[in-house]
C-alpha cells in the first residue's frame, strides 16, 4: 500500500513537472520555432562546360577524348541542379549539387592504335611500324608478331593468333566517356549569430563520382592490372587503364568569414582545406583561400542583373608540386528575368605554374616514359592531345626519332626541340563557359 501511495505521488509531480514544462517561456519559443517552415532553395542550370576554381573536369578531359587542342571554351554541356535546405532558425544547411554530363557520355578509341589487347594497351598505329617506337619494353609479343606478319604479308601457324584476351585484337575504347564526370555533391553547414566582427559560417562537403570499377576502391597494388599498358611496367596503373585508381571523391573543411564592412557587395573571405586521401593522397593537405563578392541591381524588380567576383589563392596546389599561386579569378555576371537567368564567366589563370604539371594534365600519351616530352614546368606548356596519337602523327614523331646526322648530341637536342615544337601548346589562361538556369524558393 506504501508503494502504491508512493507511485501515485511520483505520478502527480511527474504531471506536474511536465504543465510546468510547456507552460515555462522556453518551451513555448520551442514549439514556435518547430512550426517554422524549412527554407528550400532550388537551382537548375545546363552549363557549356564544368568548370569551378578554374579547373575544366570535362571540356579538358573531352579534349583529351577527342584529340582536339585545348582552347579556351569548350561545348561539354551538363545538367547541374543543386538544392539547399535550412533549418527553421536559419543555422543549419544541407546543400545537394549534382553534375550530369550531356553529350559524349560513351567511352571512345582515342589512342588510334590498330592492333591492341586492352584499352590503353600497346600496338602500332598503322602498317609498317616499327615496333620499337609503339612496344619499346617488348611487353606484347602477340601483337608484335601480328603487326608484323599482316605488314610483311606473312604466311603460316601463329600461336599468337589464337589468344583473344579482351574480345581479340583491334582497336580498343578507352575509358574516356564524359559520363566519367558525373558525380553529387553533398555539403553541410553551421551560421553562427552575426555580430559586429561579421557573420561566421563553419562546414564540410564532399563530392563523389559514380563512374567506379568494382576495384577502384582497393589499393593500388590489389587492383587488376594491365601488362600490356603503353608506357612499361611502370605505368601499369595508368590512366588508360580501366582498373586503373582514379579520383573517385574528395572532401574539405572550411570557414567562411562574411565581413563586417561594405555589406552591399556581400564580401566574403573563405578558407577550404582537403584532407581526401585517395588517389595516392596527391591532394591531402591542399589549401584554397578565397575573396568574393557580389551585388544585385534592380533586386525586387523582375528583371535583375547580378555581377559576381571570386579570387581564388592556391596554397598550395598539390603534395608533390608544391607550389603556391592564384589559382583563379572568376567573374560572372547573371541576368534574372523572374526565376529563369543567363550567366555568362570568365576565369582567368594568372599563374599558369600551378597547371603545368604532368599531375594535373599527365603525361604525354599517358606514359610517363615520355615526361621527357615536356621538360619545362615553367613555360606555361603542356603536350597538345592532337599531336600525341593516330598514323599522321605518330609517323611524324617516328620520323623525328630516326634523325641521324652522325653527331649524337646535335642530334639529341635536334629531336628535342622539333619533338617540342610539334607536341607542345600553350595553357589556356582564359576559361569561359554560360549558362542558362531557372532558380525558386519554398
Amino acid at each position: 500500500m506504501k508503494h502504491s501511495k508512493t507511485f501515485s505521488q511520483i505520478k502527480v509531480l511527474s504531471f506536474l513537472f511536465l504543465i510546468l514544462i510547456i507552460s515555462s517561456p522556453t518551451w513555448s519559443e520551442t514549439k514556435l520555432d518547430e512550426t517554422k517552415p524549412l527554407l528550400i532553395e532550388t537551382n537548375t542550370e545546363i552549363v557549356s562546360d564544368f568548370l569551378w576554381r578554374g579547373n575544366s573536369f570535362a571540356g579538358e578531359a573531352e579534349n583529351r577524348r577527342n584529340g582536339a587542342t585545348y582552347q579556351s571554351f569548350t561545348y561539354a554541356p551538363a545538367l547541374q541542379p543543386s538544392i539547399n535546405v535550412w533549418s527553421p532558425e536559419k543555422k543549419f544547411q544541407w546543400s545537394l549539387f549534382g553534375n550530369f554530363q550531356l553529350t559524349n557520355r560513351d567511352d571512345r578509341d582515342s589512342d588510334r592504335r590498330i592492333f591492341q589487347s586492352k584499352p590503353g594497351g600497346v600496338g602500332p598505329s598503322y602498317l609498317g611500324e616499327e615496333a620499337k617506337f609503339y612496344d619499346p619494353y617488348g611487353q606484347d609479343p602477340c601483337v608484335r608478331s601480328i603487326q608484323e606478319r599482316i605488314s610483311n604479308g606473312g604466311e603460316g601457324n601463329d600461336p599468337c593468333l589464337g589468344y583473344s584476351p579482351n574480345g581479340g585484337y583491334g582497336p580498343k575504347k578507352e575509358p574516356n566517356g564524359n559520363k566519367r564526370s558525373d558525380g553529387m555533391f553533398f555539403s553541410m553547414s553551421y551560421h553562427f549569430d552575426p555580430s559586429r566582427y561579421g557573420d561566421f559560417v563553419v562546414g564540410i562537403w564532399f563530392y563523389n563520382t559514380f563512374q567506379k570499377t568494382p576495384n577502384s576502391i582497393l589499393a593500388p597494388n590489389t587492383q587488376k592490372q594491365n601488362p600490356y599498358v603503353s608506357g612499361g611496367p611502370s605505368n601499369i596503373q595508368n590512366a588508360n587503364n580501366p582498373d586503373a585508381i582514379t579520383r573517385l571523391v574528395w572532401h574539405e573543411y572550411f570557414v567562411q568569414w562574411k565581413l563586417p564592412f561594405l555589406k552591399i557587395v556581400k564580401p566574403t573571405v573563405s578558407y577550404y582545406t582537403q584532407y581526401s586521401t585517395e588517389n595516392g593522397g596527391l591532394m591531402s593537405g591542399k589549401n584554397y583561400l578565397s575573396l568574393s563578392a557580389s551585388y544585385t541591381f534592380r533586386e525586387e524588380e523582375f528583371f535583375r542583373i547580378m555581377p559576381h567576383f571570386n579570387l581564388g589563392y592556391a596554397m598550395s596546389n598539390n603534395a608533390v608540386d608544391n607550389r603556391n599561386g592564384i589559382q583563379d579569378i572568376t567573374t560572372s555576371t547573371s541576368f534574372f528575368f523572374g526565376d529563369f537567368f543567363i550567366k555568362l564567366a570568365h576565369i582567368f589563370r594568372p599563374d599558369l605554374y600551378l597547371w603545368d604539371t604532368n599531375n594535373y594534365y599527365g603525361y604525354a600519351g599517358g606514359d610517363p616514359n615520355k615526361a621527357h616530352w615536356n621538360r619545362s614546368s615553367e613555360d606555361g606548356k603542356v603536350t597538345n592531345p592532337s599531336r600525341i596519337y593516330g598514323a599522321d602523327n605518330t609517323s611524324i614523331l617516328n620520323s623525328i626519332e630516326q634523325i641521324n646526322t652522325g653527331n649524337s648530341l646535335l642530334d639529341a637536342y635536334a629531336k628535342t626541340w622539333l619533338r617540342e615544337s610539334y607536341t607542345l601548346q600553350k595553357i589556356p589562361s582564359h576559361l569561359f563557359y554560360v549558362s542558362l538556369g531557372y532558380s525558386k524558393t519554398f
